[in-house]
């Protein structure tokens, strides 16, 4: 029941800015636990129950979110959610009860038999005594630690500056390392993202209708939706109607620099060495470089010329995207950006 010794080390980001890639490059190395997506999956009952004891607490993470449930609904119509990292042919037999959320987005990324792991989970978890929900979490990162045979766990969700604040408060101490990305490239991932997608076309939604699909199993489609709408709600999904849905990359720069100035603020009020600030472009221009930065900031143990040499060489550049935008949007987008890209300018 020991838990965890280490300081905690969480990766944070907008999401589309590279956490990712960093948490799977992370996941080769050899006494590195690469968490990804655990207080995504648990959102928004990861922090609900303070302190709990060892049943509750595992009812925090092993109880099925609705709308991981919705996302199996669309995931059976054709779309790809990469961070469902369950096979979605076996998911299916949870289209009724709903799926555990860590097999949905975390334990498939550790082993090849993730429903194994959970089932061990669920029984250390359930024998725990009532502490502190911090403590509980620090607990299982050390079990998952030992029983895969690593010695530091990182946790990686994405879109998760917005979680600096209760990550800092309940782990106290913790390193954060914040990735980040061109604000004008991030939008344009962002537009084609089916996550980003699902939460910008859900906001438009509730705006017009006062509800949302994707976050409940089931949705009522309001009975004046326009026919255009129609391939969006869970019922009658489309994907090409999905995929194609005109959605302004405007907004999408405002959000993202709304974001940066949040999160920025955030992690100022750290103390000194607790965060490190790491360019996704840095990291595609310099791979070795910076994941070596990375990995000393977390623990100088970690370093590895094996690993790194392994993880640099799978780093792979990508254009830009945002420069072969319409001039008109292109120059609406800079100007939406603008504000966060002042704000990271400084950075290191």
């Amino acid at each position: 029941m020991a838990t965890s010794p280490q300081t905690p080390l969480f990766i944070v980001s907008t999401g589309r800015s590279g956490s990712t890639m960093l948490s799977d490059l992370l996941s080769l190395h050899p006494d590195v636990l690469s968490l990804s997506e655990l207080f995504n999956a648990l959102h928004p009952l990861g922090f609900q129950k303070d302190p709990v004891d060892g049943p509750a607490f595992w009812s925090v993470l092993s109880q099925p979110r609705p709308r991981h449930t919705a996302w199996l609904r669309l995931l059976e119509r054709g779309l790809v959610i990469d961070e469902f990292r369950y096979p979605v042919a076996a998911a299916l037999r949870f289209r009724d009860t709903g799926i555990p959320p860590l097999l949905a987005m975390t334990l498939p990324t550790l082993t090849q038999d993730p429903d194994a792991l959970h089932e061990a989970l669920g029984v250390f978890v359930q024998s725990l005594p009532e502490d502190r929900v911090h403590q509980q979490y620090l607990r299982v990162f050390q079990w998952l630690c030992t029983r895969l045979g690593r010695r530091i766990w990182c946790e990686r969700s994405g879109a998760s500056l917005g979680l600096v604040q209760p990550l800092s408060h309940f782990f106290a101490g913790a390193k954060f390392i914040h990735v980040f990305r061109d604000g004008r490239e991030f939008a344009v991932s962002a537009h084609r993202f089916p996550l980003m997608r699902m939460g910008m076309i859900s906001a438009m939604f509730k705006r017009r209708f006062g509800s949302a699909p994707y976050l409940t199993p089931t949705y009522e489609a309001p009975e004046d939706l326009p026919p255009t709408w129609r391939g969006l709600v869970p019922e009658s999904f489309d994907i090409d109607v999905f995929q194609n849905f005109a959605l302004p990359l405007e907004p999408i720069g405002t959000a993202w620099s709304e974001m940066i100035a949040v999160g920025l603020g955030m992690l100022e009020k750290l103390p000194a060495g607790k965060v490190l600030h790491v360019r996704y472009e840095s990291i595609l221009d310099a791979p070795h470089a910076q994941l070596q930065r990375i990995v000393r900031f977390m623990d100088p143990g970690l370093d590895d010329p094996q690993w790194l040499a392994q993880a640099a060489a799978r780093v792979r550049k990508n254009p830009p995207n945002w420069v072969n935008l319409p001039i008109d949007e292109r120059r609406r987008l800079e100007s939406a950006c603008a504000p966060g890209m002042a704000l990271l300018r400084g950075l290191p």
